[in-house]
């Protein structure tokens, strides 16, 4: 049996053998896209792709695995959490919403981001990232134009591969290709091993960025290891890296409506038109101009009210990765932990403000804390954040474990995905 990882360099060739036939066939346009989609095998030899010509290519194929699995990760972060409800009759979609996950499942495990799979596209898109990393850190300024400034937006999008991965998982195996196309297959590492790479990956690209002069990929690397600290408890170095990121920085994972692995994936599967989620109840009623949301007037045959998401208004909406905002909701999140409480309500109360509530007033840590978690959850809702908040906060789960699930059923108690069973049984390092 073919190892995962193996599937999944065979998967990034292909995507690259894919990018150079659209650059070669400028003629190709709309109808064609779902054709190039299919993935079949590359018959281009890897070391005709991976040399130093074609390193602008890697690294845009490495961003697209990233923003596919990234839109897919959002809706999955938020069937698991509580901001999307499953409104489908697909019983294999159910284990997210019903926070029943198990290693066997196959939907999480080895489906595409089209059709909401998780493990394979934030891996592919992890390995990816690293392959070109290497790569790009061998050769020389010569070879490649622009290789400094192309280390720096690999290793964001590795770090921010491994963030989600750290921040959905419950574990994860990290392997690497070695130059001479073995393998080398990683042990099963907990999260706080996860973030810790994560944060090393981002401060490669921190180096790169600042080398470069690419001010956007350094803001984008700086939140993403201040959201990588944030998730291992070094709040004040968490704090350090958000406080650089300048007002106004956004940086967004783009999104068209070329092709339904390019849509974005929150609009696909909720919009006007299309009822396979709704809004979870907790964000129904918030009154909040940062959580917009419309009552649908109709009932999925599970019994599901449709309420419709207003943040993405088409498939080619960007989703937002990296922002200012979350920076400073960072910030006060470190000044909280830190017994800062007045700072720390001095940027909270900024955000209830653009939220059009009044001000707050905590004089507790607790207090200031669940005002942070509120405040994350209003501002940064459908950007992939709120599941390893639940997490990391320890939220109560909403319905509670036990409760009747629409689906049939009743409802779980995990929220991070387990490591699955096709990393178990094709990786020798992973006691199955």
């Amino acid at each position: 049996m073919r190892s995962l990882l193996a599937e999944l360099r065979a998967l990034a060739r292909t995507r690259v053998a894919r990018a150079l036939l659209w650059m070669l066939l400028p003629g190709v346009g709309a109808g064609c896209g779902d054709l190039l989609e299919v993935d079949t095998p590359s018959r281009i030899p890897a070391e005709e792709l991976e040399n130093p010509a074609n390193a602008a290519l890697l690294v845009n194929s490495a961003v697209a695995d990233f923003e596919c699995a990234f839109g897919a990760y959002v809706v999955i972060g938020g069937l698991i959490g509580e901001e999307l409800v499953d409104a489908t009759q697909t019983a294999d979609r159910y284990p997210y919403d019903s926070r029943n996950i198990t290693p066997a499942d196959r939907r999480y495990s080895v489906f595409g981001c089209v059709e909401l799979g998780v493990y394979t596209p934030l891996s592919t898109a992890r390995a990816s990232a690293d392959n070109v990393l290497a790569s790009l850190e061998g050769w020389t300024d010569q070879q490649v134009p622009n290789r400094t400034a192309l280390i720096a937006t690999a290793a964001t999008h590795a770090g921010y591969s491994l963030t989600l991965m750290g921040e959905g998982f419950c574990s994860a195996a990290l392997s690497r290709f070695r130059p001479d196309g073995g393998i080398d297959y990683g042990p099963e590492i907990a999260r706080a091993e996860v973030f810790t790479q994560a944060v090393e990956r981002f401060t490669r690209a921190l180096a790169a960025a600042q080398a470069a002069g690419d001010a956007a990929m350094l803001n984008t690397a700086l939140v993403g290891r201040a959201r990588a600290y944030l998730n291992l408890g070094r709040y004040a170095e968490a704090r350090t890296d958000a406080a650089r990121v300048p007002a106004g920085f956004v940086r967004n994972v783009t999104a068209s409506a070329a092709s339904s692995r390019r849509q974005n994936r929150v609009w696909a599967q909720n919009n006007p038109t299309a009822f396979l989620t709704s809004v979870g109840e907790p964000y129904r009623a918030l009154n909040d101009p940062r959580v917009v949301v419309t009552d649908g007037r109709r009932t999925s045959v599970t019994g599901v009210p449709f309420w419709v998401q207003g943040k993405y208004a088409a498939a080619s909406t960007p989703m937002p990765l990296a922002t200012a905002e979350e920076a400073r909701l960072i910030v006060a999140e470190a000044e909280a932990r830190s017994g800062s409480l007045p700072a720390a309500l001095a940027i909270l109360n900024a955000f209830r403000t653009a939220g059009g509530q009044p001000a707050f007033n905590g004089t507790t840590q607790a207090e200031v804390l669940a005002e942070v978690l509120d405040q994350r959850r209003r501002e940064l809702f459908l950007e992939s954040h709120h599941l390893g908040d639940m997490i990391r906060f320890s939220v109560a789960l909403r319905p509670a474990a036990g409760a009747t699930f629409h689906g049939g059923g009743r409802y779980g108690s995990s929220t991070c995905m387990p490591l699955p069973n096709v990393e178990k049984l094709n990786n020798p390092n992973v006691p199955d």
